[in-house]
């Protein structure tokens, strides 16, 4: 349950993370304003939602960092610099960055660990993931986030390099599909997004932990082994 406390500064308000964001704290009764507005309260702030883009992203951390907040971030797209603003940031204040914030992607993940766990044949793997002609980074970040999880697997149970496909179709919210295939078949791993309100009320669980954590970097899947 998210606690009906919850103050939320969101970054991307009007965007369609922001909606969606904006649909959930309506539903269970939570405050949440626009970073870009003025004259907010910080005192009452529990965290810093970002849902924006890469150069939104080092504005949000800056100021999170300036005023003592919290901050969590799904947004997608940051290469070497915006992760400097990350490894400074982190030394002050508890920061939390997923790619994804669905409790079905990370299920997908442990069912996909447990697999490769059961199998003493190498496979080759591919992974195809498709979302609405809107999204803007290609691959997704869940997708590149997947990809590494699976390079970097111990035991030497791919045949790297995995193959990735991308495609934007539609307005698709988001599909990931993971196809392993070895001499003894296939098997074929799949998550497929019905709405944003999954990821939206994944951010805000999110949130509500990271408002009491120490300082310091958190990943989604520390989050969920202490929800689980």
């Amino acid at each position: 349950i998210i606690n009906s406390l919850l103050h939320i500064l969101l970054n991307g308000f009007n965007g369609n993370m922001g909606q969606a964001i904006q649909d959930q704290c309506r539903q269970f009764n939570m405050e949440v304003f626009d970073f870009q507005a003025k004259a907010i309260k910080l005192n009452d702030i529990s965290a810093v939602i970002d849902f924006s883009s890469p150069e939104g992203f080092v504005t949000c951390i800056d100021f999170c960092v300036e005023n003592k907040l919290p901050f969590i971030s799904g947004t997608t797209g940051l290469v070497e610099k915006h992760l400097d603003s990350v490894r400074t940031a982190k030394k002050s204040i508890p920061i939390l960055l997923a790619s994804n914030m669905s409790i079905g992607v990370a299920n997908l993940k442990s069912s996909i660990e447990r697999y490769l766990l059961s199998i003493n044949t190498p496979s080759k793997c591919k992974i195809i993931e498709i979302h609405h002609l809107n999204k803007k980074d290609s691959p997704s970040g869940t997708a590149i986030e997947i990809q590494s999880f699976l390079e970097n697997f111990s035991g030497s149970k791919i045949d790297s390099p995995v193959e990735m496909q991308s495609h934007r179709i539609g307005e698709i919210f988001g599909i990931h599909r993971i196809v392993f295939e070895n001499e003894e078949g296939i098997t074929t791993f799949q998550h497929i997004a019905n709405s944003r309100n999954v990821f939206a009320r994944g951010a805000l669980q999110a949130a509500k932990w990271l408002h009491s954590k120490e300082i310091g970097e958190h990943s989604f899947d520390e989050f969920l082994n202490k929800k689980l």
